[in-house]
């Protein structure tokens, strides 16, 4: 009988240590996916730095691979296309930016040795720190080149859980990006982290 019974008792404990590990994933998967839940619901922030220049905020998405390759195919693909399997993905982000600069330059005329022929066209330059434009008018062709450097800046930061004057543990994970040039305008982000 007390054979039977420490059987009984080890079969129990097996099946309780069982639950209770099943039962930690469970709430770990629920956590993550109230995290996501608020993520989605919540829009990126877009705003300016203190310097003047454009900047965006969004929380992060925790998905697991068949989320990612179920939802996101697009950065799948891009991943294959780079030789990276997506398994061995541990972040990926995707960032828009427009950039618009408005030019105010005068034309001059200018001399063009082609061909073995002197030809006159008129030709204008603008330039800044960000970007550069040159341009030839020939009649009625334009023709222009326009060259804008950017940097974008990505700062991944841990938002604390927060009681009175009390911070402690981590409510959310975001994602800051900054964009370098003044002309610049970041119009969509998204962070997205692999479990």
């Amino acid at each position: 009988m007390n054979r039977w019974l420490g059987i009984a008792i080890a079969v129990l404990l097996c099946v309780s240590s069982a639950l209770y590990l099943r039962n930690k994933a469970l709430q770990s998967d629920n956590n993550r996916l109230q995290g996501n839940q608020t993520a989605l619901l919540e829009k990126a922030t877009y705003y300016k730095t203190e310097a003047g220049k454009s900047a965006a905020s969004v929380q992060r998405l925790e998905l697991s691979y068949s989320e990612l390759k179920g939802k996101y195919k697009e950065m799948c693909q891009t991943a294959d296309e780079l030789g990276i399997k997506v398994k061995r993905l541990k972040a990926a982000s995707t960032t828009a930016t427009e950039t618009e600069v408005k030019v105010i330059t005068q034309v001059r005329d200018s001399i063009v040795y082609r061909y073995g022929t002197i030809d006159t066209v008129k030709s204008f330059s603008w330039h800044d720190a960000w970007v550069n434009i040159l341009g030839e008018l020939k009649g009625r062709d334009v023709s222009l080149n326009v060259v804008s450097q950017d940097t974008i800046v990505q700062i991944v930061h841990r938002v604390p859980k927060k009681f009175l004057f009390f911070r402690w543990g981590c409510k959310a994970i975001r994602q800051e990006i900054v964009s370098t040039n003044p002309h610049t305008r970041i119009t969509y982000t998204e962070y997205i982290e692999l479990k």
